[in-house]
């Protein structure tokens, strides 16, 4: 195809991405990687690794939202020996730190060879206060209107989690991000 055609047909896709306030995907060359177990993870703009905040997280980056009315995002990576407990186990754990009955969709994807389990869940959540995590037994406040995404996937000797909770509009706006990282070691 001739330069000039290539650019008329990339030019509304650009012209669109910009107006619904859409980052296109970096280029191959502007990605950086993170490996962790067997799984290389490859990311961009606008995520920005973090240091991780505890020694039980693998690593941990934030969402830059560009749009100052939505709330930056943080996600979180973790890695355990064998199968962490196992996909059902984990999600019905993730579904309980709602109040209630909160809405759920749970997908799953082959890539690669591999099983990844996708979960998706919005209503109230139960954030525990102190830092200490799910686990600590703290107080607990209630956020309502929060988004959980999260990914499972497992390896051949650990299991790789992708997790993150956030203001539902928030969430909702780097969703395919999420995908897009969860994925990534099994895309080009």
């Amino acid at each position: 195809m001739h330069y000039l055609s290539r650019m008329k047909l990339i030019q509304p896709l650009v012209l669109a991405a910009a107006l619904l306030g859409f980052a296109l995907p970096s280029s191959s060359e502007d990605l950086e990687t993170l490996n962790i177990a067997e799984f290389t993870f490859k990311y961009g703009d606008p995520w920005v690794r973090q240091q991780p905040s505890s020694s039980m997280r693998a690593a941990q980056f934030t969402y830059d939202h560009e749009d100052e009315n939505l709330k930056d995002i943080e996600v979180v990576f973790f890695a355990f020996g064998g199968n962490a407990g196992g996909v059902q186990a984990n999600m019905d754990r993730w579904i309980g730190q709602f109040e209630g009955n909160p809405e759920y969709k749970i997908e799953e994807k082959e890539l690669g060879g591999k099983e990844i389990s996708f979960i998706a869940a919005t209503g109230t959540f139960m954030e525990t206060m102190g830092g200490g995590g799910p686990f600590s037994g703290g107080e607990k406040k209630a956020m309502p209107d929060y988004t959980m995404l999260a990914a499972f996937i497992q390896g051949a000797d650990q299991a790789v989690i992708l997790k993150l909770t956030g203001p539902s509009d928030s969430v909702e706006a780097m969703k395919e991000a999420f995908e897009a990282l969860a994925t990534s070691p099994f895309t080009d």
